[in-house]
C-alpha cells in the first residue's frame, strides 16, 4: 500500500473513531464498543507508524525535506484528552453524589474503558515515551506542563524500579587531558538506582452546584484545576524535595555532585551567568544541545531587559552559543532563599526520570461536607531521580530586587 492509500485509510479510521466517541458522549461506551474503540485506536497507531516509515524512506531516497501533516495525530490525541476529562469528571461526580468514597485504580480503569481511554500509547515525543496502564488520566494531566513534559517518564507495575547507570569516576579535564585520563581504564563504573513509590497529595474542592448544574463547563473546570494543582505539586517536589523524609523526592536542590555557584548577590548585567553554567557542564560532556535554563519570572525579565548601555540603548543580544538555549519560566522557583534572593537552574532534562507506580486514586474528603462542597484527595504514587549530577548547574543568591 502506497503512502497516499495509507493516509486515506487512516483518515477514514479517524472519522470512525470520532463518530464512535461522539455517539458515546452521554452514556459512555458499552463493553463491546469499548473493545472496538481500543482495537481501532491500535490500528490507528499502526497506520501512523507505517506512514512515518514511508515518509522517512521517501525522504532518504529523494533528499528532500519530510512533508508530514500531523493534524490527524493531533486529532487522535485530543480524543484521548477528551476521554481522560470525562473519566476524571465521572470519578468526581461519583464522590460528590456519595456513590463512592474512593475511586481506586481498578475503578478508574473501568471508567477509562467506558469512555474510550486508550490503554497503551506511544505518540509522546521521543524524549518522553510513556507506556500506560490506564493511568492515562494522570499522564494527560501532566503532559502539557512545559517543564514536566520534558522529563522521561514510565509507568511501573512493580513495587520498585532499578535503573542501570554508567558512572565516570575520573572526568576528563577541560585542558585536553581526556586521552590520558581515559587511558587509565579506571574511570568507568556500573551501578544502579532504585526508585520506589512516594506519595504526593493534592486536594481539589468544588461546590456541589458546579457538578449539579455545570455540565461540560464543570468537567473542564475540574480538569484544569486538577491539572494545575498536580503540576504545581510535582514541580515543587522535583525542585526542592526533602532529604529527611523518605516518602518524598530528594529534589534538585539536594542533589549531591551538582555544581553550585554563589553569585554573592551580584546583579544580572550580561549573559555571563548562562555562559558559566554552559561551560561547567561542557567541561564534563562537551556539547550538550538539549540543555535548558529554568528561572523565576523575575529573573527571566532581568535577562530579557538587558541593554547594551546598562539601562538604555538597544537590547543586548545573547552570544551565539546560548542564543538557542530555551528558558523555562516557573513562578514556583522561590524568591525567599534569603532576603529577596532566588536561584537559576541549568540542566539536561533527559538526565532525569519520573516513575509512575501504577496508582492514581481519588478519595472523598468529608471535611467540607457542611459547606455543600465535594472535596477529593488526589493521590499520586511517583518517584523522581536525576541520573547524572554533572548535568545540573545551580546559581544561587540571585537578587530579585
Amino acid at each position: 500500500m502506497n503512502l497516499q492509500d495509507l493516509k486515506i485509510k487512516r483518515t477514514t479510521l479517524l472519522e470512525s473513531l470520532n463518530k464512535l466517541h461522539q455517539d458515546s458522549s452521554k452514556d459512555g461506551l458499552s463493553h463491546e464498543k469499548a473493545k472496538l474503540f481500543n482495537k481501532m485506536a491500535e490500528d490507528f497507531d499502526i497506520l501512523t507508524a507505517e506512514i512515518r516509515h514511508k515518509e522517512l524512506k521517501d525522504w532518504v531516497n529523494s533528499g528532500n525535506q519530510i512533508q508530514s501533516d500531523d493534524q490527524e495525530e493531533k486529532s487522535f490525541s485530543l480524543l484521548n484528552r477528551s476521554a481522560a476529562k470525562r473519566t476524571l469528571f465521572e470519578g468526581f461526580t461519583m464522590l460528590a453524589r456519595g456513590e463512592r468514597s474512593k475511586i481506586d485504580n481498578q475503578l478508574l480503569s473501568e471508567l477509562g474503558h467506558k469512555y474510550g481511554l486508550i490503554e497503551e500509547r506511544t505518540e509522546y515525543p521521543s524524549t518522553n515515551i510513556v507506556q500506560t496502564n490506564l493511568t492515562n488520566v494522570y499522564l494527560e494531566l501532566v503532559k502539557d506542563d512545559r517543564f514536566l513534559s520534558l522529563i522521561p517518564s514510565q509507568v511501573v507495575n512493580e513495587s520498585y524500579l532499578k535503573i542501570p547507570l554508567v558512572t565516570r569516576a575520573n572526568y576528563p579535564a577541560a585542558e585536553g587531558k581526556a586521552q590520558d585520563v581515559a587511558a587509565s581504564g579506571t574511570d568507568t563504573n556500573f551501578t544502579s538506582l532504585t526508585m520506589q513509590p512516594k506519595n504526593q497529595y493534592v486536594l481539589n474542592r468544588f461546590h456541589k452546584d458546579l457538578i449539579r448544574d455545570g455540565g461540560t463547563r464543570a468537567m473542564d473546570a475540574i480538569w484544569e484545576s486538577s491539572r494545575a494543582a498536580i503540576n504545581k505539586k510535582l514541580v515543587e517536589v522535583v525542585l526542592y524535595g526533602n532529604t529527611s523524609n523518605e516518602g518524598e523526592f530528594m529534589g534538585l536542590d539536594n542533589l549531591s555532585g551538582s555544581t553550585i555557584y554563589d553569585t554573592s548577590g551580584a546583579s544580572i548585567t550580561d549573559y555571563s551567568l548562562i555562559t558559566r553554567g554552559l561551560k561547567t557542564i561542557q567541561d564534563y560532556y562537551g556539547d550538550q544541545p538539549d540543555l535548558i535554563t529554568l528561572v523565576n519570572p523575575n529573573t527571566y525579565k532581568k535577562f530579557m531587559d538587558l541593554r547594551e548601555l546598562s539601562s538604555s540603548g538597544s537590547y543586548l543580544n545573547p552570544p551565539a552559543g546560548i542564543a538557542s538555549m530555551p528558558y523555562y519560566v516557573n513562578p514556583q522557583i522561590k524568591t525567599n532563599y534569603s532576603t529577596d534572593k532566588t536561584k537559576l537552574y541549568m540542566l539536561r532534562p533527559a538526565s532525569s526520570f519520573m516513575a509512575m507506580f501504577g496508582n492514581f486514586e481519588l478519595e472523598l474528603n468529608e471535611r467540607y461536607a457542611d459547606f455543600d462542597h465535594a472535596a477529593a484527595l488526589i493521590v499520586l504514587r511517583t518517584d523522581f531521580a536525576f541520573l547524572d549530577a554533572k548535568h545540573l548547574f545551580i546559581a544561587t543568591n540571585i537578587p530579585t530586587a
